[in-house]
């Protein structure tokens, strides 16, 4: 085996490796901008945290958590006694992009985003609302 090819080689494989490293790193790094966008089915086991909420709300999903910020004030989710999420007539289907909106008993408020949260960080943010 000729001496010289052999730190030629490796130098090719660990470039070829970086290669195919980079991407995948850089996407888990950089927050996509479709998951705002992002669509999320609703299931029957939900909690809506509308205390101090008329430019978002909490929500949790099962075991998923969120907020859901609005486009503009929503005064409706605050005293409402129905809150349904609807997506171009779907209800139980929640969407990023101004898709979505949280029906009330009067009105309806367009959903500009929805961040996930951690569950610590949604059960902390509830008890800050409840007070």
């Amino acid at each position: 085996m000729n001496v010289t090819s052999l730190p030629a080689g490796f130098a090719a494989l660990v470039l070829s490796t970086a290669a195919l490293i980079t991407p995948a790193a850089q996407a888990a790094d950089t927050p996509s901008a479709s998951a705002a966008d992002s669509c999320i089915a609703l299931g029957e086991d939900q909690q809506i945290v509308r205390a101090r909420a008329d430019r978002d709300v909490l929500l949790r999903n099962g075991d998923q958590h969120y907020r859901v910020v609005f486009k503009a004030s929503c005064n409706g989710a605050v005293t409402s006694r129905r809150l349904a999420f609807e997506t171009q007539g779907e209800s139980n289907q929640l969407c990023g992009g101004s898709r979505s909106a949280l029906k009330t008993d009067r009105a309806s408020c367009t959903v500009e985003r929805i961040e996930p949260l951690e569950a610590a960080t949604f059960q902390r943010m509830a008890r800050q609302r409840s007070r």
